[in-house]
């Protein structure tokens, strides 16, 4: 069985994950919590009521307490991570087959929406289309905002031109002034690395989300058969010190991914990309354009470069890609 980028677990706990990597240990499937089941919930699926995990410290709080086998270390990686056991899956759940659901029977006002939104995309097949999110496992209200997954770069970047295209005709909208305020607050609930001004600079640049009808949505990228996911026990990584770079991004193609990728060219030649596990910075930056970054390099083992990781925490206090203006 194949767990991609953006799919969704249900454990035999009724916990719900949401698959974070493209390669995983052979005994499990490296994803975090979601969603659980909580009397003080305020969704329901299965008449089981479910509460939202708040952050990634509250849902690793919550498992290192009730549910410690979720909680893995990663050797190869020397840190500590969340992750669903083969023996506790039960069901898988696929952006692509949700969604080819929706547009066959539209169940609620918001699939119907989810549904119109495709058609406006028509150019793109709807095999590499998706959509997950709180839509994927029903446990989406009336209000809640559309999660529309682009399978494969290409597709991904034609999406992109197509949503400017539509913010041109009106079809869709930008999101107002208020709608990206609350975003900025909730990607910087504290500590602000960029600017309210700064955040919408990068954003509506970035052409990966608008408004239909009332509802806001997201174009995320999973690549597709273009790159093939390496083997878990290959991916090993030294962390070395805090570390800040002036560059020039050499390859953007892997942006909008998790992790969002740039291919760099710095005066520390051993230095060959800067990684951001954080939302918040994919997209920022594209090919030709110098940019000024700032996180934890690492070594990347056996090959022996070093890569920049922002976003080493979900809020990256400290950590940042920005345009080198000087």
């Amino acid at each position: 069985m194949e767990f991609m980028l953006r799919d969704f677990i249900i454990t035999q706990e009724n916990m719900i994950f949401s698959v974070v990597s493209y390669s995983h240990p052979e005994d499990r499937v490296i994803a975090f919590l979601r969603y659980f089941p909580s009397s003080r919930g305020d969704r329901e699926r299965d008449e089981k009521k479910y509460e939202k995990v708040n952050s990634v410290a509250h849902s690793f709080k919550f498992l290192e307490k009730n549910f410690p086998e979720y909680i893995f270390k990663a050797t190869n990686l020397n840190t500590k991570l969340q992750a669903v056991p083969l023996d506790k899956i039960e069901e898988h759940l696929s952006p692509r087959k949700r969604l080819r659901e929706i547009v066959r029977a539209p169940g609620d006002e918001l699939e119907e929406d989810i549904k119109k939104l495709s058609s406006l995309f028509s150019g793109i097949p709807l095999e590499n289309k998706g959509v997950t999110g709180s839509v994927l496992v029903g446990l989406h209200t009336n209000t809640s905002d559309i999660d529309f997954v682009i399978y494969g770069i290409k597709e991904h970047s034609k999406a992109r031109r197509r949503l400017k295209e539509l913010l041109g005709s009106g079809e869709v909208r930008d999101l107002s002034r208020e709608e990206w305020l609350r975003a900025y607050k909730k990607r910087f609930p504290s500590e602000a690395e960029l600017s309210f001004e700064e955040f919408l600079f990068y954003e509506r640049r970035k052409y990966h989300k608008g408004v239909f009808g009332s509802r806001i949505f997201d174009l995320l990228m999973v690549h597709g058969q273009e790159i093939k996911p390496g083997l878990w026990e290959n991916m090993k990584f030294r962390r070395l010190s805090k570390y800040m770079l002036k560059a020039e991004v050499v390859d953007s193609s892997l942006a909008f991914d998790y992790p969002a990728v740039y291919k760099i060219s710095c005066s520390n030649s051993k230095i060959k990309e800067v990684v951001s596990f954080t939302h918040t910075y994919a997209g920022q930056a594209f090919e030709g354009e110098k940019i000024v970054a700032e996180g934890y390099l690492e070594e990347v083992i056996p090959e022996g470069h070093l890569r920049l990781v922002v976003g080493t925490t979900r809020e990256a206090a400290g950590e940042y890609i920005k345009l080198d203006k000087t």
